[in-house]
C-alpha cells in the first residue's frame, strides 16, 4: 500500500517531475516513478496469482459441495422409496397362515454320526417372514443413513430422532421376536417371529400393520419427503467463513489489479 501512495504522490507532483531545472533531479524522479510502478506491477501480479488460486480452490470446494448434496439426495430418495414400498407391503399383510405343517424340523445324520437339526418353514410362513424382514432391513437402512448424516443439519438430526422412536414399544415388539436396539434399529429373531405368526397372527398384524410399525414408518417417510429440499443446507450455510474469506480476498485482488491497470495507462500516456 505504501508503494501505491508513493506512486500517487509522484504522479500528482507534476511541477517537481517536469518543471525542474535540474535534469538529474528529473531523471531521478522518473527512475523512482518507474521503480514504484514496477514494484506495484509485481504486487498486482502476485495478487492475480493469488486470486486465481482462490478461485480454483473455491470452484473445487463448491463442486465437492454439489457432489455431496447430490449423493445425499440420491441415497435419501432410495432409502425413502424402499421403506415406503416395504411398509406398504407389510401394512395390510395377512398373517393368518395355515398352521398345520407351518413349522417343522429336519434332522440329517452325517457319516461320522453327527446329527444336525434344522427348522423348516412352510412356503406361506416363509413369505410372511420375508415380508417382515424386508421391511426391517429397509427400516434399519433409513435409520442408519439418517444417523450417519445427522451432523449435516438440524433437520436431518430431527429426522434421525423421529425414525428411531420405536423404543417406546420395545416390550411389545420383543414379544413377537423383534428387538429394538439402542440406536433405534431393529433385530429379528426369526424363530420367535415364526412362532408368533403361527400362534397369534392378530397380535403380529396389530403391532406391525397399518396401526403399528409399518403405518408409523409411512408417516415418517411422508414427513421426510415433505422437507427434502430443506434437509441439506445451502452452500453458504455449509461452507460458512470459507466462502466469505474467498469472496473478500477475490474482491481485494481485483481492486488492486484494476488500480494497477489504470496507473499503467497513465504512465504510458506521460512517457
Amino acid at each position: 500500500m505504501s508503494s501505491i501512495n508513493s506512486l500517487g504522490s509522484s504522479l500528482l507532483n507534476t511541477n517537481y517531475l517536469f518543471n525542474s531545472t535540474n535534469g538529474t533531479t528529473k531523471q531521478d524522479s522518473i527512475a523512482k516513478l518507474w521503480s514504484g510502478y514496477n514494484s506495484y506491477q509485481s504486487n498486482a501480479q502476485n495478487s492475480l496469482a493469488g486470486v486465481t488460486e482462490v478461485n480454483t480452490n473455491l470452484k473445487a470446494l463448491l463442486s465437492s459441495y454439489e457432489d455431496a448434496k447430490s449423493a445425499f439426495n440420491t441415497e435419501f430418495e432410495e432409502n425413502m422409496t424402499n421403506l415406503s414400498e416395504s411398509a406398504s407391503a407389510l401394512k395390510d399383510y395377512n398373517f393368518n397362515v395355515k398352521t398345520e405343517g407351518a413349522i417343522s424340523t429336519e434332522t440329517v445324520t452325517a457319516e461320522d454320526g453327527t446329527q444336525t437339526t434344522t427348522t423348516k418353514y412352510s412356503e406361506e410362513l416363509q413369505k410372511a417372514l420375508d415380508t417382515v424382514t424386508n421391511f426391517v432391513d429397509d427400516y434399519n437402512s433409513s435409520i442408519n443413513f439418517l444417523n450417519e448424516n445427522s451432523s449435516v443439519s438440524k433437520r436431518i438430526e430431527q429426522l434421525a430422532t423421529t425414525f428411531s422412536d420405536a423404543t417406546y414399544r420395545a416390550a411389545d415388539y420383543e414379544s413377537i421376536g423383534l428387538t429394538v436396539n439402542s440406536d433405534g434399529t431393529i433385530s429379528v429373531n426369526e424363530s420367535e417371529l415364526a412362532e408368533a405368526i403361527v400362534n397369534n397372527p392378530e397380535k403380529v398384524s396389530s403391532l406391525l400393520g397399518e396401526d403399528g410399525l409399518a403405518g408409523k414408518a409411512e408417516d415418517h417417510v411422508d414427513f421426510a419427503n415433505a422437507q427434502q429440499d430443506r434437509l441439506f443446507p445451502d452452500a453458504k450455510t455449509m461452507l460458512g467463513d470459507q466462502l466469505n474469506t474467498a469472496a473478500a480476498y477475490t474482491g481485494n485482488s481485483f481492486a488492486n489489479m484494476s488500480a494497477y491497470t489504470n496507473i499503467g495507462n497513465l504512465v504510458n500516456m506521460m512517457f
